[in-house]
């Protein structure tokens, strides 16, 4: 049996087989679900983030959901300021344990802050609405250039008291003692808009981002490493031709296999637009540039840009809004999960999946 639970922009889809068949329900509808969270220790326990709706969670799989975080219910109608955390942005889930057993849990808001939970999603604190940072009065977001919000959380695989929290648009803030204490890195020609970041269980330090700077500053910023926790920056984009670069995903099983979803330009990537829309896969191996990874994807043109995941397995999973397929190959060829495909989703946003065995 394997379970995807896939967020679009107006509702959040879960798909189960169970043999030969795919049982599919949904939720949120209408709403704007745009992340995801499985607590490691509890695959059961999942979390929802919602912009203006707030933070749900799940306690059998994504059957059932209740807001957490709040004192509203889905479907009512409320201002913005009513609740700290009415605009979740992003999720994660630490693979320590609360005071409760179960995952300690990270929220990402809309204006930027940050907030634990230490028993499974009851009881929430601020950790930092990011205010001493010096850059602080810098950051916004393109479409909303009065605000910022927290655009990706990662919990590092080797060290889970460290955290990296990027801001759209603002650059890398880091905590190394579990969300207490914030610093910003931003050594000369750093990344400012970084879309995910990840780190890698077997090569510590390690930093993969992809990025929007080209369209800050110039072509060649698509990608970036950092051998050194998010002091100092490389930008690796030959074979690139597409210049903005928004999902990713590392092989759990090889730190250099890396495959990226790209597009010629942030409008491109997020607006349907009659299926005028685009977006180019493309992998990259140790010490090779880039190449398009499109081998048995859908056409590029009319893809909205996608979501990417990888299992502890070493399979991805790409999740755009014509399918979900997989590669058990490293990237090098995609095939359809052949999930019952509604005409209502080829225009819908994909912004988040959890794959679940």
């Amino acid at each position: 049996m394997k379970k995807f639970l896939l967020a679009f922009d107006r509702e959040l889809i879960v798909a189960e087989r169970k043999g030969s068949t795919w049982k599919i329900s949904n939720h949120f509808k209408g709403a704007n679900p745009i992340t995801l969270a499985c607590d490691p220790n509890n695959p059961a326990r999942l979390y929802c983030g919602t912009f203006d709706r707030g933070l749900w969670r799940s306690l059998d799989g994504g059957s059932s959901w209740e807001a957490i975080g709040t004192l509203y219910s889905f479907g009512d109608s409320y201002p913005l300021h009513a609740s700290k955390m009415s605009s979740v942005t992003a999720v994660a889930v630490s693979s320590l344990n609360g005071e409760d057993g179960n995952g300690i849990v990270y929220v990402g808001t809309e204006p930027s802050a940050m907030f634990i939970s230490k028993d499974g999603g009851d009881h929430f604190e601020l950790l930092t609405d990011y205010r001493q940072i010096p850059s602080y009065p810098s950051w916004f977001f393109p479409q909303r250039t009065d605000t910022h919000h927290v655009k990706h959380i990662e919990i590092d695989a080797s060290n889970p008291q460290t955290i990296y929290t990027t801001i759209e648009v603002g650059g890398l803030i880091k905590s190394m003692d579990g969300g207490i204490t914030w610093t910003e890195e931003k050594e000369k020609d750093y990344p400012q808009d970084i879309h995910v970041i990840k780190s890698h269980l077997n090569n510590p330090n390690r930093l993969y981002a992809v990025l929007g700077d080209s369209f800050l500053k110039e072509e060649g910023h698509e990608y970036a490493e950092s051998k050194d926790g998010g002091k100092t920056w490389h930008y690796i984009t030959e074979g690139l031709t597409h210049h903005y670069a928004y999902q990713m995903a590392v092989n759990t099983a090889d730190s250099d296999n890396i495959i990226i979803a790209t597009s010629s330009n942030p409008f491109a990537a997020h607006e349907y637009e009659n299926g005028n829309c685009e977006s180019f896969i493309y992998r990259k191996e140790k010490n090779q540039p880039w190449k398009i990874s499109n081998a048995g994807l859908p056409d590029s043109k009319g893809t909205l840009i996608p979501v990417i995941k990888v299992t502890g397995e070493g399979d991805f999973y790409l999740f755009s809004n014509k399918g979900v397929f997989i590669s058990v190959d490293g990237g090098l060829n995609w095939t359809s999960l052949e999930i019952p495909w509604q005409q209502r989703f080829i225009t819908q946003h994909p912004y988040d999946m959890l794959v679940i065995e």
